[in-house]
């Protein structure tokens, strides 16, 4: 009776232990990045590019939607803008003043659908429609936190 009992506890242990790995990947060499990994503007480019994307960024002086350092990035034809902000306190006031078309006291007749995410220290931009963009930029800063 006791080693049968030994041999269900046993049993059990390692069905246990096993359910943990089921549906997971594992790799040795593997960089998992995540919305944690994305602080900055150098931080979301060297993200992209480490996707294998090859993008092509021009540092604006212009202005754009949002105050903040802006820096345009074209990524397999679609335009994002990030805007960088001294810390995440003055990047969380400037996300508040983002509601659908208006930002602050404006408001915009956008062409087609906005997406907004914020990270760290940065607010992207994407306005357009690509799911694809949309997913890769999800992968990198989350969910959108405003847009349509």
């Amino acid at each position: 009776m006791f080693k049968k009992l030994c041999f269900i506890v046993i049993i059990a242990v390692i069905i246990v232990l096993s359910l943990g790995f089921i549906g997971k990947a594992y790799s040795n060499n593997a960089v998992t990045i995540t919305s944690s990994n994305i602080q900055n503007t150098r931080d979301f480019i060297s993200s992209l590019e480490k996707a294998g994307h090859k993008i092509k960024t021009i540092q604006d002086v212009g202005e754009g939607l949002l105050p903040g350092d802006l820096t345009t990035i074209n990524i397999d034809g679609d335009t994002i803008g990030v805007y960088e902000y001294k810390n995440n306190q003055a990047m969380e006031e400037q996300a508040k003043t983002i509601h659908g078309s208006r930002i602050g006291n404006t408001f915009y007749d956008f062409i087609t659908t906005p997406h907004f995410y914020k990270n760290g220290y940065i607010i992207v931009s994407y306005i357009g429609v690509d799911k694809k963009t949309i997913k890769e930029v999800e992968k990198l800063m989350g969910k959108q936190f405003e847009g349509m």
